[in-house]
């Protein structure tokens, strides 16, 4: 993992700004894909609401770019996780919602589960990954996603919790499965977290 030094980063994409008429564009063009890349996290909480640090990342070839509605789509059909990660976890930074957190989440797990990580950042990966997914239950626990057709609406709930559990993980926050009547599972939240000891003994 990159160590980060806001003062530099911060000047750096200033400067790439006062630049960006003379060098070459993002690597991501509308009719290219970025492929092959490998991920080097430059924070621990990168791609994790309300973390920052993507749009400061050298790597990120969004940051500061917009994303289309149906361009985020085709990034992520491309089938290259880390891609895809960078505009997901770009679009969380600058427009918070659920969907954008778990389709970071998603993509993280994807990075791991692939290897498209150096090797010494794959522990780090995994708990992001896990810590992204969590963070739809705390912060966006109502946030649906939409199937292809744009009409079909499903809960990120439940397939947040299950990629938790999929990465070794426990989900926090007083969550579960249960079984529902068709035989289906769907995660609920079923009590909230005791108060901390200091708030007890008030």
């Amino acid at each position: 993992m990159r160590a980060m030094n806001l003062p530099v980063a911060v000047l750096a994409l200033a400067l790439a700004g006062v630049l960006a008429g003379c060098v070459d564009g993002p690597p991501y063009v509308y009719a290219e894909r970025i492929t092959g890349r490998t991920f080097t996290p430059l924070g621990a909480a990168e791609g994790v609401h309300p973390d920052q640090t993507v749009l400061l990342d050298p790597d990120n070839p969004f940051a500061g770019e917009p994303i289309g509605a149906d361009t985020r789509w085709d990034i992520e059909g491309s089938g290259d996780p880390v891609a895809a990660f960078y505009c997901w976890a770009t679009l969380l930074a600058t427009q918070p919602n659920g969907e954008h957190q778990y389709y970071a989440a998603l993509n993280l797990q994807r990075i791991f589960d692939q290897g498209a990580a150096d090797e010494a950042d794959q522990p780090a990966v995994r708990a992001m990954a896990i810590a992204a997914y969590q963070s739809v239950l705390d912060h966006f626990p109502e946030s649906v996603t939409f199937s292809a057709d744009g009409v079909i609406a499903f809960g990120l709930a439940t397939p947040a919790y299950q990629g938790i559990v999929a990465l070794g993980g426990t989900p926090r926050g007083g969550w579960t499965l249960v079984t529902t009547a068709d035989g289906g599972l769907v995660a609920v939240k079923t009590s909230d977290p005791p108060p901390p000891l200091d708030e007890e003994a008030n």
